[in-house]
């Protein structure tokens, strides 16, 4: 099976903040002229934290109209089972092929054992259901034990890990039940995830440079190193300015130069800085020479 590469889209605001459900609908469109196997509606990417619940339906309906028939996944993570649930119903309700759920994070000491893998059992009953871990935004650290755990409840099918931690993928990809698919969330983690038989990736990156992050793929799996090597550098430097030093404002404002609706950041993040807006300007003219 080839290395699959979904792109956490972004969700597009107007000049006056609003959604922008009409760009969403035009960047789904264009992106999926392209290699990409499928999308995540409301990921860390779309700010979904900043979204009311009407909100994020509406963006998944949007999203799935426009993504041409490839698959949308629907990240329904909510701090409580309730709206994790029925956010989850509805999504698969609109055609969803699957979902993402991150794990509820602020009562994040009582949270362990019991109570997740409840969490995740309920959200598995609506629909096929990911384990979304992103430790750097929740706050909510998993060990390998606790993944494993989830990993084998019924209903659960697969990880979306954002940890970053080189460790906790290669233990869980050797642990894994069958049939659980572990998606890697950062293109800079993209060589060792091929590395270790990762299954693919959801990465911001996507959202930029789809084509370039799948000839880099392929270079990787077919053993050409020198190739790949040469086509990775520029993806790492321009990932680390869209996701560690600048975020969602520098993935909105990378998006918009290369003519994609964006619009700012929602409040309290703030719009980019213009020394950053150099760098990411910089980082965009090394990929495409």
């Amino acid at each position: 099976m080839a290395f699959r590469i979904l792109a956490p889209l972004i969700t597009p605001r107007d000049d006056r903040g609003r959604l922008d459900l009409e760009g969403l609908q035009r960047n789904v469109a264009r992106l999926a002229a392209t290699s990409l196997d499928g999308f995540l509606a409301l990921g860390s990417s779309g700010e979904y934290i900043y979204l009311r619940e009407e909100e994020r339906l509406r963006v998944v309906r949007a999203t799935i109209e426009a993504s041409q028939g490839k698959p949308v996944l629907a990240q329904v993570g909510a701090e409580t089972t309730e709206d994790s649930c029925r956010l989850a119903t509805a999504a698969m309700a609109a055609g969803a092929a699957g979902l993402l759920a991150v794990t509820p994070h602020y009562y994040t000491p009582q949270l362990r054992g019991g109570a997740l893998d409840a969490f995740y059992r309920a959200v598995g009953a609506a629909g096929p259901v990911f384990l979304y871990h992103i430790p750097g935004y929740t706050g909510a650290q998993l060990d390998v034990a606790d993944v494993l755990r989830v990993a084998a409840l019924p209903g659960v099918v697969g990880m979306k890990d954002s940890s970053g931690n080189l460790n906790m993928m290669v233990e869980v990809l050797a642990g894994r039940p069958a049939g659980f698919t572990y998606y890697v969330g950062s293109g800079g983690a993209l060589p060792a995830a091929l590395a270790q038989g990762a299954d693919g990736t959801i990465a911001a990156l996507a959202n930029l440079c789809p084509e370039a992050m799948r000839t880099a793929s392929e270079a990787l799996v077919t053993g050409d190193l020198e190739k790949a090597s040469a086509l990775q550098a520029p993806l790492a430097r321009l990932n680390a300015l869209v996701t560690r030093r600048h975020g969602i404002p520098g993935l909105k404002y990378a998006c918009g130069r290369l003519g994609y609706a964006a619009g700012e950041p929602v409040p309290p993040l703030q719009p980019l800085a213009p020394e950053a807006r150099v760098e990411i300007d910089r980082a965009l003219s090394e990929l495409e020479a």
